[in-house]
């Protein structure tokens, strides 16, 4: 059996969208960095995977949409769930290494990783794991405090000894969307004067900005000659 120094083929599991995969990016670095000879493979829902090409860590890639989340279409059958354990089996990962934040329940995505034996399985989690987790991280949060989710995900990838070298979250910005945008700009603001995008929306409705901050703070900026976007 693998230990975590020499675990070498790496799965990360991240289950959510765009934004919380964005927040993972400094953990997967630091998994990298620890044993740059690593190969890490992402596990995402559909809508996590359309930022993978911009996180460079990457070497792989695994699309699955879990049943135990809300933004997944009704299952007629657990079929797609045994697939997804030969999958993985096949793959012969040496550890699993499951993000979540605190109201999330790590045990669904751990149960898989049993299923296909990988050895190693780590993760946060509230109540005992037993046998489905063989690092457990007592999660703390939110009874005894909470943290910044990026902070989240670093303290439980430094349990196994991949100490962060960066805390950023950092994305690989292609060519190509570099000139995208800047054409864009180009058509409707003045590079040469300050500006500030001001995006209030979110899927959580816990992540909105609410609507009267949010016009109170747009005219606040454009009273410093500001340009809102």
């Amino acid at each position: 059996m693998p230990d975590w120094k020499t675990a070498q083929n790496l799965l990360c599991i991240r289950l959510d969208t765009i934004g919380d995969v964005i927040m993972t990016t400094p953990a997967i670095r630091s998994l990298k960095h620890a044993h740059p000879n690593r190969r890490i493979t992402l596990m995402t829902s559909s809508a996590g995977a359309a930022i993978t090409p911009q996180i460079p860590e990457l070497d792989d890639l695994i699309i699955y949409d879990s049943p135990w989340l809300k933004a997944t279409a009704p299952r007629e059958n657990s079929q797609p769930e045994f697939e997804m354990i030969d999958r993985l089996r096949q793959s012969h990962f040496d550890a699993a290494i499951i993000f979540t934040v605190y109201s999330q329940n790590p045990l669904p995505s751990a149960f898989l990783c049993y299923m296909a034996n990988i050895p190693l399985r780590l993760a946060h989690c509230h109540e005992n794991p037993y046998q489905l987790l063989t690092d457990w991280i007592k999660d703390p949060e939110p009874e005894q405090f909470t943290r910044h989710e990026v902070q989240r995900q670093l303290d439980l990838v430094a349990s196994i000894g991949a100490e962060t070298i960066d805390p950023q979250m950092r994305l690989t910005v292609p060519p190509l969307a570099r000139q995208q945008v800047r054409e864009l700009l180009d058509r409707e603001i003045k590079l040469d004067r300050p500006w500030v995008v001001i995006h209030p929306g979110a899927t959580a409705p816990s992540r909105r900005y609410p609507p009267d901050i949010c016009d109170r703070r747009t005219k606040e900026y454009s009273l410093y000659g500001l340009i809102i976007q």
